[in-house]
Order: structure tokens, then C-alpha cells, then sequence
């Protein structure tokens, strides 16, 4: 029972921090906030901490650091090097029925999209990415890259362009190319497709942090 009420506090508190950056976090408070046990509420923080979304200051409690940049060049560094990795290694196994089931991705992120729900998009888009690291079937590979691409959903919060529904249908029209060559069986163009999304990813997020920081400075 622990543990359930343990990942129901994380899943609340995850979804909180992406509106608290800078901010200092209570254990008794959160648990007020949330009605869920002191115990739980730890657990999940503990566990926060460790995938390096807040920070454990000791007999304080814990803080919601601010995002830099460097932030996002080691997230989609090791989502170029790693998830092209896998992506690579997997290439040859993909099938047909694949493709069906992640254009069935892109089509929930497409409505998700629509609904300006920002929360489901990224959760079909993770579906998307973890997909070929489920087929890997490297259980810490398949982990770590879960807390990257929420590490990464992190950072888009924190910008003005999280909704961006352009921004947001250029990653959807480039899942659809990378699906492309797999249909097609060119590893090759598929790879290059996929690394230019991951790059485009970096370049929109980074986009939306400045934009972020400008619209700050000017209401100050």
C-alpha cells in the first residue's frame, strides 16, 4: 500500500515542480497539499532527487533547481548517443505492425495536440521514443532514457513554447518521416531522420528557454 500511495505522490509532485522552478519544497506541506502520508511523500521526493529533477538539501528539505542550458545539452547528448544507438540495433527487427503502432502514437499526440493537452502529447511521444528501447529490451537502457525524456519534458514546461502547436506539429510531421524510412527499410535515411529530430527537439526547446527569459526580463 506504501508504494502505491509512494508513486501517486511522485506522479503529483512531478506534475507540480514543472510550475515551481526555484522554489523550496516541504515534505510536511506537500503532504498537506496532496493528503498523502509524510512516508510517501518522502519516498517519492527521494526518488525525484535521484532522477535529478528537485534537489536534497539537508535539514532543509528539498529545492526545485532553475533550468540552464547546459541542462538541455546533456539531456539530448546522451538522447542522440544513446537512443540512436538503439535505434540503429533495433532498425533490422522492425515490422509493419511496428510502424501501425507508432503512427497510432503520432495520431493520439496529433489529438492531444488539438485539446492543448500538453501532458498526454508528451505521453504519446514518450510511448513513441521508448518503443524501440522496449524492443531493445535493456532494461537499464530503457530506465535511464525514461527519466531522460522526462527530464526533457521538464525543460519544455519551463518554456513559453510548451504548447506551441507549430512547433509541436514539426515533431509529429517528423515522427512521420522517421516511420517513412522504416517502412521503407532505408536504415540510413531513418537514422538521419531520427538524429535531426533529436536535434530539432534541442533547438526548439533551447528556442522557447530564451524566448522564456526574454519575456521575464521585459516584465521586470
Amino acid at each position: 500500500m506504501n508504494t502505491l500511495l509512494s508513486d501517486k505522490a511522485y506522479t503529483l509532485i512531478k506534475k507540480k515542480i514543472n510550475s515551481c522552478e526555484g522554489e523550496y519544497l516541504s515534505v510536511r506541506r506537500l503532504s498537506r497539499e496532496i493528503n498523502i502520508g509524510y512516508s510517501p511523500v518522502r519516498e517519492a521526493c527521494n526518488r525525484l532527487s535521484q532522477e535529478g529533477l528537485i534537489k536534497q538539501l539537508p535539514g532543509i528539505g528539498y529545492y526545485v533547481p532553475k533550468v540552464k542550458e547546459k541542462y538541455f545539452t546533456e539531456i539530448f547528448e546522451y538522447r542522440r548517443v544513446v537512443g540512436c544507438y538503439v535505434f540503429e540495433q533495433v532498425f533490422p527487427f522492425l515490422t509493419q505492425e511496428h510502424v501501425n503502432i507508432l503512427s497510432e502514437y503520432n495520431d493520439n499526440m496529433i489529438k492531444y495536440l488539438q485539446e492543448k493537452d500538453i501532458q498526454n502529447f508528451h505521453k504519446y511521444d514518450k510511448k513513441f521514443h521508448l518503443f524501440f528501447f522496449n524492443l531493445y529490451d535493456n532494461s537499464i537502457f530503457t530506465n535511464q532514457m525514461n527519466n531522460i525524456m522526462d527530464r526533457s519534458y521538464y525543460c519544455s514546461y519551463k518554456t513559453v513554447d510548451s504548447v506551441d502547436k507549430k512547433k509541436n506539429i514539426s515533431a509529429i510531421e517528423e515522427h512521420k518521416e522517421i516511420l517513412k524510412y522504416i517502412a521503407s527499410h532505408d536504415k540510413e535515411m531513418a537514422i538521419q531522420k531520427y538524429i535531426e529530430h533529436i536535434d530539432n527537439n534541442e533547438a526548439r526547446i533551447k528556442e522557447g528557454y530564451y524566448n522564456n527569459k526574454l519575456e521575464k526580463s521585459l516584465t521586470i
